[in-house]
């Protein structure tokens, strides 16, 4: 089975989200994700009818929804909040999170674990983040939706950066709905190869956020504007038999003309696929 090509919605935040299904279909996309902001699709609005609109979009644009990936980046809600009260009202968020995500139809719903801020100790930070997940992942298991786990660069986050962070949730939390997926800036910003992911995870691995990016920033490039050698790194995922979504997820340096980067995305990522 070959791997497909998806767009990530979240570059087209000052667009209506039909924006984002049009130009997937429109330049040859195989499916979509979903980035769960508003005005887009905040759980909470999606909660209150806005999923309809989604499915009906996905089924319109033929587009299968691959990933939902619920506004987490720290405020209002976190994984990893200090305070009681912020954090259980966090984790009610992540448990609607993981229901919409089973109701507009995504095969997988994406956390990250923010920036915990400074002046803490980190192995109490873990601690809590596991708590969490161990919480999330039994409500994903009761109504059977897969979360996958998100590692971020060090320059968003502090628990789960590397390979090894990502072994280790995966172990602590121990559940068949709780899986991992791989954003290409970790290991580049990280130093350390793509490889140990696949050789750590496994079937684990169920996703990647397919983009370019130098090693002294987070910001994510169409591939060819960065740093990362693709040819080599495509001749590798067909070695490795990697079968899932490489999704295209851009921001800032492209904010302004979403559509001609969806465009030239889609056509660097189908010519590495099929030069490779």
């Amino acid at each position: 089975m070959a791997m497909k090509i998806a767009l990530f919605t979240a570059a087209f935040s000052s667009y209506p989200i039909e924006r984002a299904f049009e130009a997937a279909a429109k330049y040859g996309y195989d499916g979509i994700e979903i980035g769960g902001f508003r005005p887009h699709a905040y759980a909470p609005d999606l909660a209150r009818g806005g999923a309809a609109k989604i499915r009906e979009l996905s089924s319109r644009y033929n587009l299968p929804i691959v990933s939902y990936a619920p506004e987490n980046t720290g405020s209002p809600y976190s994984l990893v909040f200090a305070d009681k009260q912020m954090n259980q009202e966090s984790l009610e968020y992540f448990k609607l999170t993981l229901d919409m995500a089973k109701e507009i139809g995504s095969e997988y719903c994406m956390f990250a674990c923010n920036h915990p801020g400074f002046g803490r100790y980190k192995e109490d930070v873990k601690k809590l983040f596991i708590e969490n997940m161990r919480v999330l992942a039994e409500h994903a298991e009761k109504i059977g939706q897969t979360i996958i786990l998100e590692p971020v660069t060090p320059y968003e986050g502090t628990i789960i950066t590397t390979s090894d962070d990502v072994r280790w949730a995966l172990d602590e939390v121990n559940s068949p709905r709780f899986k991992c997926m791989l954003d290409l800036a970790c290991p580049l910003t990280c130093g350390e190869p793509v490889s140990a992911y696949f050789e750590k995870m496994g079937d684990d691995m169920k996703h990647i956020h397919f983009i370019d990016c130098i090693s002294s920033s987070e910001d994510h490039l169409i591939p060819g504007d960065g740093e990362i050698d693709f040819p080599r790194l495509v001749s590798y995922l067909k070695e490795v038999g990697y079968d899932g979504y490489l999704s295209l997820e851009l921001f800032s340096r492209y904010a302004n003309e979403p559509d001609f980067a969806a465009k030239r995305g889609y056509e660097v990522i189908r010519g590495l696929l099929d030069e490779n």
